[in-house]
């Protein structure tokens, strides 16, 4: 186990390990966040260090975990708080507990309290849980609990940061239905220069392959829950997100349109990382 201090704490890092030299570290204290991941000894995210350590910071890297809505907050219905961040209250929450740790796989959650509530009024336990398979792949599941009285509107997501060399985007190869217009769409932003990128696709429900340069070929098994994906980036960043959410949000899907779980259910979403290299 790791220790990072700043300030005022420190953040202890939580590590496991599995066969073909794969392993996942997280942090419960930093809004529950899995720090790094390495598929076949290969460390495949991003990780701005100074953002993890500064707690006044949103952290730049990792997997961020996006609940209960990943995107931008709305002005109208239970999100209209004007505490409730972008993505959420889980990423920059210091209340995740772990509540199983194994060799190869571990179970960390956040339940609602008084604070949560005064911007999203529901009580929900929150799961997050990461196994790494007897092959080296990695399986990553989101699950929350609807421990109220009433319906509970969630549209959340997970925000991965892949490495990516700036200087080599052009190359990233995206292997699915669509995925040629995609890398047209950021050879053009690249030649632009100008802004971030972002482009919102449906989940393909189907094996997603991404070739990176420096990493390989990253395969995804994306759960139909995640109705869509984006992918994002900014200019002069080393890296490449691809996120895995239930909405679009762009226009107050959350409100509108998000997916209600019944009193006392249980709703669950994966994804399902591989590599080949």
């Amino acid at each position: 186990m790791e220790k990072y201090e700043n300030e005022s704490s420190f953040l202890k890092i939580e590590k496991i390990n599995g066969p073909n030299d794969s392993e996942m570290s997280f942090c419960p204290e930093r809004g529950g966040i899995i720090k790094s991941m390495k598929i076949k000894g290969v460390e495949i995210l991003y990780m701005d260090d100074e953002s993890f350590v500064n707690c006044a910071k949103n952290v730049r890297g990792g997997i961020p975990i996006l609940f209960p809505m990943a995107g931008p907050k709305t002005n109208e219905g239970p999100f209209s708080n004007p505490n409730f961040k972008q993505h959420g209250l889980a990423r920059n929450s210091s209340d995740w507990e772990n509540e199983e740790i194994k060799k190869n796989e571990f179970t960390e959650i956040l339940e609602s309290n008084d604070e949560t509530k005064k911007v999203f009024p529901y009580d929900f336990i929150l799961k997050m849980k990461a196994k790494i398979e007897d092959d080296g792949s990695i399986t990553i599941s989101q699950e929350v609990e609807n421990k109220g009285d009433n319906e509970m509107p969630i549209s959340m997501g997970l925000h991965p940061y892949f490495n990516v060399p700036e200087g080599e985007k052009e190359k990233i190869k995206f292997d699915f239905d669509g995925g040629k217009n995609i890398e047209k769409e950021i050879k053009e932003w690249i030649e632009k220069g100008d802004g971030d990128f972002l482009k919102r696709i449906d989940n393909p429900k189907e094996e997603i392959k991404i070739t990176i340069p420096g990493i390989g070929t990253i395969k995804m098994n994306i759960s139909e829950e995640y109705e869509k994906i984006w992918i994002w980036m900014l200019p002069d960043q080393n890296f490449i997100c691809i996120e895995p959410v239930m909405r679009d949000n762009q226009n107050g899907e959350i409100v509108n349109g998000p997916k209600m779980i019944k009193s006392g259910k249980v709703f669950s979403a994966e994804v399902k990382y591989s590599l080949e290299n």
